[in-house]
């Protein structure tokens, strides 16, 4: 329902009448002026219901029309801060979480963001996916080890299988950025064993391929993309990676050959 379902036409405070010139601009799809005025409604007086109701259209109009991402942020953020509504603040702050992560890539941003989201009741399953952005937001700003420990600490509870898919994934990345192949190969693997057909699509089928390659390690990956083929869209490009990498191993000193299967 519109947020003009809120007031009755002819309100005579200022704010009101800015709320409805809000209204009005957006409903002919000036959604610039529509903006303004909803900010000069909260200019005028913060408190007021007008104030909430032009921070709560503002933010959509700001979002989806506009995808003015700044702005949106601005107006759920006062949302969280002036909604006498709890429910109405959780669902501000989960928001404003998302746009500073998705729409801005504002990682310092959203880890506070998230942090205080997560400091609130959610369901499990609501819950999960921001426990997944948080532990990504940290890996993006090069705090391998708090994502570690936020990936760690996720995968020792109940997570459904598309969670763990995508903390495995990223627990693996991690290990990749720290230049330890090793535990990089095992969450890989894992993976790959979570779901074949998904560690193929993602590419992180590949990386482990990869991780082996670096490692010189050309059975292991020789037989990762014989699991591959039948998952992968191109097959004839995997068989030209495992001839490649049979060409590789019988050039390494000591080498007797390798036959495949």
């Amino acid at each position: 329902m519109s947020a003009a379902a809120i007031f009755l036409s002819g309100c005579g405070s200022p704010e009101d009448r800015e709320f409805e010139r809000g209204l009005t601009a957006e409903k002919n799809k000036d959604f610039k002026a529509a903006i303004n005025s909803f900010n000069r409604a909260i200019l005028r007086n913060p408190q007021s219901p007008a104030a909430m109701a032009s921070a709560k259209e503002g933010a959509r109009v700001a979002l989806l029309e506009l995808k003015d991402f700044k702005k949106a942020a601005e107006f759920f953020e006062m949302i969280v801060v002036q909604s006498d509504d709890v429910s109405e603040r959780i669902t501000a702050q989960k928001q404003l979480a998302s746009v500073y992560f998705d729409q801005l890539a504002d990682y310092p941003r959203a880890i506070e963001e998230l942090n205080k989201l997560l400091a609130t009741t959610m369901e499990p399953q609501e819950r999960s996916k921001f426990r997944i952005k948080l532990a990504k937001a940290y890996f993006f700003t090069n705090n391998f080890l708090q994502a570690e420990s936020e990936v760690n600490d996720f995968l020792k509870g109940e997570k459904d299988e598309d969670s763990a898919f995508q903390m495995m994934v990223l627990k693996g990345n991690i290990y990749l950025a720290k230049k330890d192949q090793t535990k990089s190969i095992e969450a890989f693997k894992s993976v790959l064993k979570l779901n074949p057909e998904r560690a193929v699509k993602e590419n992180a089928a590949m990386t482990l391929v990869v991780a082996y390659e670096e490692l010189k390690d050309y059975k292991s990956a020789i037989a990762v993309l014989e699991q591959m083929k039948k998952y992968h869209a191109m097959p004839e490009y995997i068989d030209v990676r495992i001839n490649k990498l049979m060409a590789d191993q019988k050039n390494q000193p000591g080498a007797k050959g390798v036959h495949r299967k």
